[in-house]
């Protein structure tokens, strides 16, 4: 059997796993966040976050954030006061330190550049139960800072299941933590987090399957963009 191959068997769906929390993620899930909002804000004293009121605190949400910087996801997770399930690139778990991190934290393996079936699947499962996931719909740190093509897959699941979409803005996080960089700098620098209102697709629905994937990818851009623009004014 090839490590591809293995590797998809290790992830493979099975009925009701990898769909709950775990009993050490709900004991020690609010220690740990804790610990991660009082990190961030050490390294970016000058943060602020807006629009959270536009987060459901319980039900189905899919969460799409702009990425910059790997530092993106620490300050999202900060900033939302709900467990969150979120993807993570495949190669991550292949890190020793990180691995086990992410696993806690309900990070799940994608292989960004191919359809990945069983991560969209899993996606897919965890909104119908209710649950809240973070998905970074470039699927990659955008090196100049701008937001880059929204890849498929976030949009699929939002279609496929119905549940709203927050998107989110963040700004000035690459200041803190570069790109490619795996030290962050702690500086006074403003970093600002805006979640917009939330955007469905449900009026795609009667249009050709294609037509509806570049229509929603096309609206989801626009709310990221604009919800971006609100956090920079804040600046």
């Amino acid at each position: 059997m090839s490590q591809e191959n293995k590797e998809a068997k290790l992830y493979e769906l099975k009925p009701d796993e990898h769909l709950e929390s775990t009993l050490n993620f709900h004991i020690f899930g609010p220690i740990v966040h804790l610990i991660v909002r009082f990190v961030v804000r050490c390294c970016a004293p000058n943060l602020k976050v807006t629009g959270r009121k536009n987060i459901p605190l319980r039900g189905a949400v899919l969460i799409c954030p702009n990425h910059t910087s790997d530092g993106d996801p620490p300050l999202i997770s900060s900033s939302i006061f709900r467990p969150m399930w979120w993807m993570g690139k495949r190669e991550l778990f292949s890190i020793p330190v990180v691995s086990p991190l992410i696993s806690f934290w309900q990070t799940f393996p994608v292989d960004p550049g191919s359809p990945d079936r069983a991560a969209l699947k899993r996606c897919e499962e965890l909104l119908k139960r209710g649950n809240g996931l973070v998905i970074f719909p470039e699927g990659r740190v955008s090196p100049t800072g701008e937001i880059g093509p929204i890849l498929p897959g976030a949009v699929m699941i939002a279609l496929r299941t119905g549940a709203p979409v927050i998107p989110a803005g963040v700004v000035g996080i690459d200041q803190i933590l570069p790109y490619k960089s795996v030290v962050p700098k702690p500086s006074l620098k403003p970093v600002r987090v805006h979640f917009g209102e939330a955007i469905d697709f449900k009026d795609l629905k009667g249009l050709p399957a294609r037509e509806q994937r570049e229509k929603a990818a096309q609206r989801l851009t626009e709310a990221i963009r604009a919800a971006i623009e609100v956090a920079r004014q804040s600046l």
